[in-house]
């Protein structure tokens, strides 16, 4: 149920990054550490870190992740 409200907000490469992020959160408002965020984005997508730091920064803007620096991101909740 919480991964179709994330992707009924964000489609596309966006949505789905935004999904396969959540699956690493284990409590809500949880730090996912960097490490694991790009692991599964790079592997996931084979893209290269400075893409998956792309990603990271526009859903940031977007609003559906807060970037904690030196320690990972945390996805925000909507609606």
């Amino acid at each position: 149920m919480k991964e179709q409200k994330i992707t009924n907000k964000a489609c596309g490469l966006y949505g789905l990054a935004l999904e396969r992020i959540s699956k690493c959160e284990k409590f809500k408002q949880q730090v996912i550490s960097f490490p694991k965020v790009f692991e599964t984005l790079c592997c996931t997508y084979s893209i290269k870190k400075a893409l998956a730091w792309e990603i990271l920064f526009i859903l940031r803007d977007f609003g559906f992740i807060e970037i904690k620096p030196y320690h990972g991101v945390i996805i925000l909740q909507h609606g």
